[in-house]
């Protein structure tokens, strides 16, 4: 019996220490877990114009932006900056067809163009494109679980591309 206590204690204490290490294995190399984006004070006031005002990234955009310290406003104004987003489209494109002529790959592309200005007018990123694909196969003999996968990789793409335009803010924010 005391045999068992002290190879559980041991086990404990390796795992532990396992963890300690791995920890600051983590730190010295530069490592830092991402979090949300921090706005200057320019970018603190921000409206999204959209093309599509009921898209989910325009949902997901300004809940982000929120989460970063900026105040979503509903219309652009005096001291605003802006975020505009003239064109998303989110499609599958066929990639191959099988010999039975049914579909057997997809890609999955999500398309977005933006533009940003900041509080007082002036152009902080011009008109430039952000593009985004998956790839995935089309199974017939399982195709009653296509229909959620293909909503599962839009989700994520979704996500994606709301970490993609932050990053683009920020970093159009932080150009001199």
């Amino acid at each position: 019996m005391g045999f068992g206590i002290r190879v559980s204690v041991s086990i404990g204490f390796a795992r532990s220490l396992a963890l300690v290490c791995l920890g600051v294995m983590l730190s010295a190399c530069g490592f830092h877990m991402r979090g949300e984006v921090k706005l200057p004070p320019g970018m603190q006031r921000v409206h999204v114009q959209i093309a599509d005002p009921f898209s989910p990234l325009k949902r997901d955009l300004e809940a982000a932006l929120v989460r970063s310290g900026a105040n979503v406003e509903n219309a652009a104004g005096d001291g605003i900056a802006e975020i505009t987003i003239s064109a998303i489209t989110l499609a599958p494109i066929v990639r191959s067809v099988g010999a039975n002529a049914y579909v057997n790959e997809f890609s999955m592309v999500y398309h977005v163009e933006l533009s940003i200005s900041g509080g007082d007018g002036k152009t902080l990123m011009p008109h430039q494109v952000i593009e985004q694909s998956r790839d995935y196969t089309f199974d017939q003999t399982q195709a009653i679980g296509s229909n959620a996968e293909q909503d599962e990789i839009k989700k994520e793409m979704e996500r994606d591309m709301v970490q993609a335009v932050l990053r683009k803010v920020d970093a159009a924010a932080k150009r001199p």
